[in-house]
């Protein structure tokens, strides 16, 4: 396999990026100078230095605080009775944006397929476990919100959830919503505006 063949097959693993594009990509690369390509390299590689995972809620962060954990879990006005949980770190900017929302979150990295034959392989299992036990040892946590894409993937990434969860929270009066249909259906989260996110919001159960 060629450089460009290789250069074109990373581009494509790119969420939403075909064949098509992903060479459109490369072609554009080769008429750029040196400056603009060391520029791309640098800015990447600076960018996978200075950006950590937060031991929390699991998204992306400017990693230049010494603390392990992201400015929006070290934030003690937020809401502490409510968790919501998304399939990735632009889902979170989504709901950020609204602003109509002021709890916690989780990014679960993923969702479950129909038919899936080990979910567990799919998210962060073991993190949103994790997370779980730590909130419900502060005994603030009294919701836990879904918030995924109005599609096959995302209904059942929500069943196996509740399944997964419903055993550890069963006497502890936590209630479990999901966006209202303020979403259309097949909607991902973080192709909505900041309206339909915040009816969302307020329309949940």
């Amino acid at each position: 396999m060629s450089a460009l063949e290789k250069l074109t097959f990373l581009f494509k693993n790119f969420p939403g990026i075909g064949p098509r594009q992903a060479r459109r990509f490369v072609y554009f690369l080769l008429t750029r100078n040196k400056d603009y390509i060391e520029e791309l390299v640098s800015l990447i590689e600076e960018v996978k230095k200075g950006i950590k995972v937060c031991d929390s809620c699991r998204r992306f962060f400017n990693g230049n605080s010494k603390s392990g954990t992201c400015a929006t879990c070290n934030d003690a006005n937020r809401n502490s009775e409510l968790l919501m949980i998304v399939e990735k770190d632009v889902d979170f900017e989504a709901v950020e944006k609204s602003g109509g929302y002021n709890g916690y979150y989780f990014i679960l990295g993923g969702s479950i397929p129909i038919l899936e034959k080990e979910p567990e392989k799919k998210i962060r299992q073991k993190e949103l476990l994790k997370l779980i036990e730590v909130k419900l040892k502060g005994q603030d946590l009294k919701e836990i919100i879904f918030a995924f894409g109005i599609n096959a993937e995302g209904e059942n990434t929500v069943f196996y959830l509740t399944n997964l969860l419903q055993p550890i929270v069963f006497d502890k009066n936590i209630k479990f919503t999901t966006l209202g249909r303020g979403l259309s259906t097949g909607l991902e989260v973080e192709y909505s505006d900041s309206e339909t996110l915040k009816n969302a919001l307020k329309n949940r159960g």
